[in-house]
């Protein structure tokens, strides 16, 4: 295992957000980091860092609050640390204090990349100007009415789920057997530190349903099959699993159904995005048939996962509002600010689409 893996797979078990983090402690952290935070870019960007590890506190903060936090990126502030509005991305170093500017005209969707490059930056100590962003779709309200079935609700699922429903999703089913754990909380965003050990089902059904009232929310505690997929007739599969056998599944039950999906996975600061359908290669073109699972515990960045979930859903939009499919897998990999589109041609002994 190389340093930079060994780091991050130690930092994840040790997480700043596993015990009792609330909005009135994540408002003084973020003053106590970042300074007064105006507008939503900001607060997104410092929930994202504050949630990976990233946090400045000073002799005058609260001890006893500090002892839930254990992350090698906690810092003591030295000098003052403020974002600010700027046409570029970029940390301006001065005598006392550092200014990270980025374009507050920018759509919340950016926040991820941001706050990527940011924890970047402390993580290497290199100050570059960066501002390569593109993105395959964007945020817009659901204007269409749709059903959508997704298919896990942890890294990934829970920040999507919440996503679609407040743009406007008024019918979704979702499919997690799973329960909570303590190493889930810091990019499980629909999770706190009281729901540890719960069903994440008997946990969607409490919140989801006090949340979004008029939404017709339904939650299966069961894995997904190809049973329930034609028995739910959704309009769109949204794959948020992480193994391979569970997205061999869904690609195999989704095109024997018919039915179109979006699959998403991530690891450290990258991850991919794709839209698939019948016509199009599927997920076996792209990965082959005999992927297998490893046991090694992977570190996955809460900025990594919400950007998978932010792309997920902003291809999810674009399906319903438009019925539209990009067909290309969208590759993105946050630390080094790089983002491509690849074609993926259909394998002539595909025994699921050729």
């Amino acid at each position: 295992m190389d340093m930079e893996s060994e780091f991050l797979l130690n930092w994840y078990e040790r997480q700043l957000l596993v015990k009792g983090i609330d909005d009135r402690l994540q408002l003084k952290l973020s003053g106590e980091t970042f300074g007064r935070l105006t507008g939503e870019l900001e607060e997104l960007v410092a929930e994202l860092l504050i949630r990976s590890g990233l946090s400045g506190i000073t002799k005058e903060f609260p001890r006893q609050e500090i002892l839930p936090f254990y992350s090698p990126l906690i810092y003591r502030q030295e000098e003052t640390v403020i974002f600010e509005d700027g046409p570029l991305l970029e940390i301006v170093v001065e005598k006392e204090k550092k200014r990270i500017s980025f374009p507050h005209s920018l759509p919340s969707a950016f926040a991820p990349i941001i706050a990527g490059r940011i924890f970047s930056w402390f993580m290497d100590g290199k100050y570059e100007k960066a501002f390569n962003m593109k993105l395959p779709a964007g945020l817009d309200r659901i204007g269409r009415p749709g059903k959508v079935m997704v298919v896990g609700a942890g890294g990934l699922g829970a920040p999507l789920i919440k996503i679609l429903l407040d743009r406007g999703l008024k019918d979704i089913a979702i499919v997690e057997p799973g329960e909570i754990k303590l190493n889930n909380l810091h990019r499980q965003i629909l999770y706190d530190y009281g729901d540890v050990g719960y069903p994440k089902a008997t946990i969607l059904e409490r919140k989801l349903y006090r949340m979004y009232p008029s939404a017709r929310v339904k939650i299966y505690r069961e894995r997904f099959t190809e049973a329930l997929l034609r028995s739910e007739k959704p309009d769109l599969v949204v794959s948020c699993v992480d193994n391979y056998g569970a997205r061999y599944e869904i690609n195999d039950s989704s095109y024997r159904s018919g039915i179109p999906y979006v699959d998403s996975a991530v690891d450290g600061f990258s991850g991919y995005v794709m839209f698939r359908r019948r016509g199009l290669a599927c997920y076996r073109c792209f990965m082959g048939d005999d992927r297998k699972d490893t046991t090694a515990p992977k570190g996955i960045l809460p900025f990594t996962s919400y950007f998978g979930a932010m792309l997920q859903a902003a291809v999810t939009i674009d399906f319903l509002n438009r019925r539209g499919s990009i067909e290309k897998v969208f590759w993105f990999d946050l630390r080094n600010d790089m983002y491509e589109e690849i074609d993926i041609g259909k394998r002539e002994n595909c025994k699921v689409c050729n």
